[in-house]
C-alpha cells in the first residue's frame, strides 16, 4: 500500500510509503485555525451554515463521507449533533485519534466532541440503520484529481491513495437515493464549483470560491 499507518509522539497518522512524497499527516484540532473556528464559529450567513439549515437551528447532521472530519467538526462547532460515517478503517482511526487527543487536552473540545458519533463502515449500509434519523445528510463524494499542475492537499492525496478512484455517477446517484430516504429534512451535496449537479432539482445552491453546496429539501 502506498500509504501506511504510523504513530509518532503519541499521535496516530498516515504516511506515504515513499518518504519523498512528503511528511506524515495527522488530524490536529488544536491548531490556531481550528481554535478560531471553535471560539468564533461561522457567521450566520456563511454558505456552509446556510446549506445545513443551521443559521437559526441546530439540526442533527450525518456526514456520510466524513474523511478526516473537517466538515463534520465544523458542523459540531455550529452546535449540531453529528454522526460521521467513514468507510476506510485507516482514515477513521486517524480521525478518531485526532478527536481523542484534542478532547484530552481541552475541556471545551471534550464537551463539543461528546456530540460526535464516529462510525466506521460504508454509508450505503450504515445510513438506513441510524436512530434517530438525521435531519440532514451531508455528502462530499471524492472529487477527481485536479487536471492542473497544482497538487491536491496532502490529506486529499492520501484519501485518493486509500480509496482509489472517485465514485462513478451511478454510485453517486445510489448514495444520494439512500441519503434522501434517510434524512428527515434535506440532503446537502458538496461539489467543485463548476462540476455537474449530482442530481437536478436542488432547492438552493450556495457558491464559494472553489466549491458549492447543492441543497435538496423535503417538502
Amino acid at each position: 500500500m502506498a500509504v501506511k499507518l504510523i504513530e509518532q509522539e503519541g499521535a496516530v497518522g498516515l504516511a506515504f510509503s515513499d518518504e519523498k512524497k512528503g511528511k506524515p499527516f495527522f488530524v490536529d484540532f488544536l491548531t490556531p485555525g481550528w481554535k478560531k473556528n471553535f471560539t468564533e464559529g461561522l457567521p450566520r450567513n456563511h454558505i456552509f451554515r446556510r446549506a445545513l439549515g443551521a443559521a437559526n437551528a441546530k439540526p442533527r447532521v450525518c456526514d456520510a463521507t466524513a474523511g478526516f472530519g473537517s466538515d463534520a467538526v465544523m458542523a459540531l462547532a455550529m452546535g449540531c449533533e453529528v454522526v460521521a460515517l467513514e468507510k476506510s478503517a485507516l482514515v477513521a482511526k486517524v480521525f478518531r485519534d485526532g478527536v481523542q487527543r484534542a478532547a484530552r487536552q481541552d475541556l471545551q473540545m471534550k464537551l463539543m466532541f461528546a456530540r460526535l458519533q464516529l462510525l466506521e463502515g460504508d454509508a450505503m449500509e450504515q445510513l438506513g440503520t441510524l436512530v434517530p434519523r438525521p435531519d440532514v445528510v451531508f455528502l462530499d463524494p471524492m472529487f477527481d484529481k485536479p487536471k492542473k499542475k497544482a497538487k491536491s492537499p496532502k490529506s486529499m492525496q492520501m484519501l485518493q491513495e486509500l480509496l482509489g478512484q472517485p465514485p462513478t455517477e451511478a454510485e453517486e446517484e445510489k448514495l444520494f437515493a439512500v441519503a434522501w430516504d434517510t434524512c428527515r429534512k434535506r440532503v446537502v451535496v458538496k461539489r467543485p464549483l463548476k462540476a455537474r449537479a449530482l442530481r437536478p432539482g436542488a432547492a438552493h445552491s450556495f457558491k464559494g470560491q472553489s466549491v458549492r453546496y447543492d441543497v435538496y429539501i423535503k417538502t
